[in-house]
């Protein structure tokens, strides 16, 4: 199994809590973003599936954590066995092409949605790379990365797609003593 991520994927899953905004679906919070990826990143190792991480992903993630906090997390998917860092190479070039034809066609020449012409080319980029290298499924929340991966085939999925997992959405358990002046230790005595 292939998927293509966008870049506020790798974001959620890389960053600490609070340094990425709230992601939100029909306006409203959708909580346990960071746990929801790393499930997902965690059942995909267990399938043995490969994510694609195009290149512009990867710069739009270093310009937004910055550099060093960037290069770190590309290290760690150099090293994991689920990742694969991919560049924008001849066949994505092709692809984009083919994407901004069909988009300018149907759009009559006009950008969807208020996006800018770079935007628009960094997103299509993004999902070329995950296409052709095979992904059957794309994770995004980007209205735009995900029309274009849904036009080229692939299954769209959003982060509220991710499903929670049980210790995530469990609150830490404190126990207090018989009034509740002071915690009772639990486990070795």
């Amino acid at each position: 199994m292939i998927i293509g991520v966008d870049t506020s994927f790798l974001l959620y899953l890389f960053a600490e809590p609070g340094e990425v905004g709230t992601p939100l679906q029909n306006g409203q919070p959708i909580p346990f973003a960071k746990e929801r990826v790393a499930a997902l990143v965690s059942e995909l190792e267990k399938l043995k599936a490969t994510i694609i991480v195009g290149t512009p992903a990867m710069s739009e993630l270093m310009i937004r954590s910055g550099v060093p906090a960037g290069q770190q997390w590309l290290a760690i998917m150099k090293k994991s066995t689920v990742f694969k860092v991919v560049p924008f190479d001849e066949k994505s070039a092709v692809e984009v092409a083919i994407m901004a034809g069909h988009a300018l066609e149907g759009e009559k020449g006009t950008i969807a949605n208020g996006a800018t012409y770079a935007k628009l080319k960094y997103d299509r980029q993004i999902v070329a790379i995950a296409h052709t290298e095979g992904a059957t499924a794309f994770y995004s929340d980007d209205d735009n990365q995900r029309t274009h991966a849904a036009r080229l085939g692939m299954n769209v999925k959003g982060l509220a797609d991710c499903i929670v997992p049980p210790t995530a959405s469990q609150s830490p358990l404190q126990l207090v003593g018989g009034r509740g002046e002071k915690p009772v230790k639990t486990g070795q005595s």
